[in-house]
């Protein structure tokens, strides 16, 4: 990280009433590159995000983008934290996805009461919270509250967090409960749970929660609840917070896709300035490779504007109204999972051009290509699900697909 970056990163923790403007946080990430570059191959290698990049990431200021100012907190609309994630993953998917996961919580877990926001950030507006689901999940009723057993799935950034959020069943009625859950002795990270060929590096490992106790004060609310808008947190930003987690949250997984798409064209056009063909060819000058540049920077541009300006379009509607539309969640929930195609379509054509020294695993490319994929992958970008919900809706049909 330049000097700079490293006096501005200083200047910001010792006035802790400065908020930093989008574009400083924008540039703080880009002077990131060069060192996340750097851990790539090792973050992937350990399957885990270094204790070290985390730290950067909090120095930055990233993970106190959606914590309310109340906290010491920014507060800041939703595309800003997108942008963030994109630039990231110019270099390295697996740090980006952390902090679209766990900077995403932030602003989910800004709607809640003001006692456990109080627990939460009280102290520290740096405190991480991750997730995890299990479908057989149970939630026993005891004195005082529950009894809490599952072992969840895809937690990612859970070696670097204090609080988990999660659901189950409550075994007397059958409904689904959701709550919160403080680090302790019995909840235990699984190691060997996360080998994965694309963002092998998010340490998504699975969690153990065996008869954990959850006091009643721990039950989170309803979703659109009395504090729905982060009412208890008084936000002076409420529209960002009003954003929907089924059509607009998941923007910040897709935003991982479109920066590797991003980081995968400025890399290989660089490369082609460098490289020459096996028998002496200026390969900058052939026109195959100027058709290719060409079509990857359109859908690389196309996905990210679509995505910045879907949830623009929705934080400007929510400033006045407590929701957007119905035809707009599913226009949302249709661009999310599309604008990772568009990723993976642009990634996809360049690498093909890289040829055999592509594949070498030492060429961040081949890992860029591979975490593109795996980013596609996640539920709430399946393309299937979402092109489904988009085409029923239009025909006014039962949308369907999964809820939250």
């Amino acid at each position: 990280m330049d000097k700079l970056v490293v006096e501005s990163l200083n200047e910001t923790l010792m006035n802790k009433e400065e908020v930093p403007t989008r574009d400083i946080l924008i540039q703080r990430a880009r002077a990131m590159w060069p060192t996340l570059l750097e851990r790539a191959e090792e973050c992937e290698k350990n399957r885990c995000v270094s204790d070290e990049t985390i730290r950067d990431f909090r120095n930055a200021g990233f993970f106190k983008m959606g914590v309310p100012k109340k906290y010491g907190g920014y507060e800041m609309d939703y595309d800003a934290l997108c942008e963030v994630i994109m630039e990231l993953a110019f270099v390295c998917g697996s740090s980006a996805w952390n902090l679209a996961v766990l900077g995403e919580h932030a602003y989910t877990l800004t709607n809640s009461k003001q006692e456990i926001l109080d627990e939460l950030w009280g102290d520290d507006p740096n405190v991480l919270i991750a997730t995890g689901n299990d479908p057989k999940a149970t939630l026993k009723p005891v004195d005082g509250g529950y009894v809490f057993n599952a072992r969840t799935s895809f937690s990612s950034g859970c070696d670097h967090v204090d609080w988990w959020i999660s659901r189950g069943t409550d075994t007397k009625t059958g409904n689904q409960v959701g709550v919160f859950i403080p680090k302790q002795d019995n909840v235990k990270i699984i190691e060997d749970s996360w080998y994965m060929s694309g963002l092998g590096g998010t340490g998504s490992k699975d969690i153990e929660f065996k008869n954990v106790f959850v006091p009643t004060a721990y039950v989170r609310g309803a979703p659109k609840g009395p504090e729905w808008g982060g009412k208890e947190a008084q936000v002076d930003n409420p529209a960002t917070y009003r954003l929907s987690q089924l059509s607009t949250k998941p923007f910040s997984l897709a935003s991982v896709s479109v920066g590797i798409a991003g980081g995968v064209l400025k890399a290989f056009t660089e490369r082609m300035l460098e490289r020459k063909a096996r028998y002496g060819d200026d390969l900058s000058a052939k026109q195959n490779i100027h058709m290719r540049i060409a079509e990857s920077a359109a859908e690389y541009d196309a996905a990210r504007k679509i995505l910045l300006s879907d949830i623009q379009e929705s934080l400007e509607i929510l400033r006045t109204q407590v929701d957007i539309p119905d035809e707009m969640h599913q226009r949302n929930r249709r661009d999310m999972a599309f604008c990772p195609r568009l990723a993976q379509a642009s990634v996809d054509r360049l690498f093909y051009a890289t040829g055999a020294g592509g594949l070498a695993l030492d060429n961040n490319l081949q890992r860029q290509f591979r975490d593109v994929h795996a980013a596609g992958a996640q539920l709430f970008l399946n393309w299937d699900i979402n092109a489904t919900v988009y085409g029923r809706a239009k025909l006014g049909l039962e949308v369907g697909g999964p809820v939250i």
